[in-house]
């Protein structure tokens, strides 16, 4: 399991888990307890991802900014790249709710740039 963190500009903190491992899920169970997700929803989060009915999970606070991507292995590169994409996604989604910013035009679009370009640094080594 690898463990990605950055910010985004001083703007949003991004922890991402990649090839998620089950015995150290702790750690992630700690990382969800901080940004205040409820044992019901770490709870559900597990489930989905240790079964594998969910290939991706992205969990945001938005009060403080903060969002965990959790991504399980993939049986290919396209289709972890489809997730990493996805996932982004789902943060630009947060961060735009969270300061009130229409999801259109140039900011949005090199938002979702830089979160994608920050995984790949991580993804091509994996």
């Amino acid at each position: 399991m690898i463990r990605q963190h950055f910010d985004v500009e001083s703007y949003w903190e991004v922890i991402i888990y990649y090839n998620v491992d089950y015995n150290l899920f702790s750690s992630i169970e700690r990382d969800l307890l901080e940004v205040q997700a409820s044992n019901k929803t770490i709870e559900e989060i597990y489930n989905m991802m240790s079964t594998f009915k969910a290939k991706a999970v992205t969990y945001s606070n938005l009060k403080q900014h903060i969002s965990i991507i959790l991504l399980n292995k993939h049986k290919s590169e396209k289709d972890y790249i489809n997730s990493i994409v996805h996932e982004a996604e789902h943060v630009k989604q947060a961060m735009l709710e969270a300061y009130n910013v229409e999801d259109i035009g140039e900011p949005p679009a090199y938002t979702i740039g830089y979160l994608v370009g920050r995984m790949w640094k991580v993804f091509r080594d994996i």
